[in-house]
């Protein structure tokens, strides 16, 4: 899968499926709902969350099927893995006066998560602040709408690409792609400390 996955990033062609040569890894790609074109594995958003998720399944590393895409389908893969978790889920909720966009928004249990996808290598301490001041500023501005979207309480938190030093910042917790799955599991036994609207 990863091999396929970092084909369809070397090229706008697709991955030519002749080049698969086990019959069961074939099925299995079919059955992931992977659009093929004239033999072709297309070179689609869908398709490398689809190989990802199935790379994943198959025990590859989060961290190494994300080297592997780019930071739109790191937002759609967040996206995915609230999905697993049975969150109704919002990618690119714009919010008006003033106009912002936030990465994803899910929801379940009446709890909205307002989350800001960062596919960054490297991030310092003071760049990891801004974004949580700007973070917590569009979930400030959420706050109107929040009854309209079946919400009780708003919490931000941003999810990247590598582990950082911090777990929390100012109440927001930043999460490692590898870690929201566990982070997600434990939501209630910890959203007591974080910040909340």
């Amino acid at each position: 899968m990863l091999k396929i996955l970092d084909t369809l990033n070397t090229t706008s062609v697709g991955f030519e499926m002749n080049d698969i040569l086990s019959t069961d890894v074939l099925e299995f790609i079919l059955s992931k709902g992977i659009t093929v074109n004239n033999k072709m594995i297309q070179n689609i958003s869908f398709n490398k969350i689809s190989l990802g998720i199935a790379a994943i399944e198959c025990g590859a590393d989060v961290l190494e099927v994300c080297k592997l895409i780019d930071w739109k389908d790191f937002e759609i893969f967040s996206s995915e893995v609230l999905k697993f978790h049975d969150y109704l889920v919002y990618v690119n909720y714009r919010v008006k006066n003033p106009t912002r966009q936030i990465d994803i928004i899910g929801i379940r249990s009446k709890i909205g998560l307002i989350v800001d996808c960062k596919h960054w290598k490297r991030s310092s301490y003071s760049t990891l602040l801004q974004v949580v001041k700007k973070q917590k500023e569009r979930t400030v501005l959420l706050n109107d709408r929040k009854h309209v979207l079946g919400i009780s309480n708003l919490y931000p938190i941003i999810v990247t690409f590598f582990h950082n030093q911090c777990q929390y910042i100012d109440g927001v917790p930043i999460v490692p792609i590898r870690n929201l799955n566990s982070f997600l599991l434990d939501f209630d036994h910890y959203k007591q400390n974080f910040f909340t609207i």
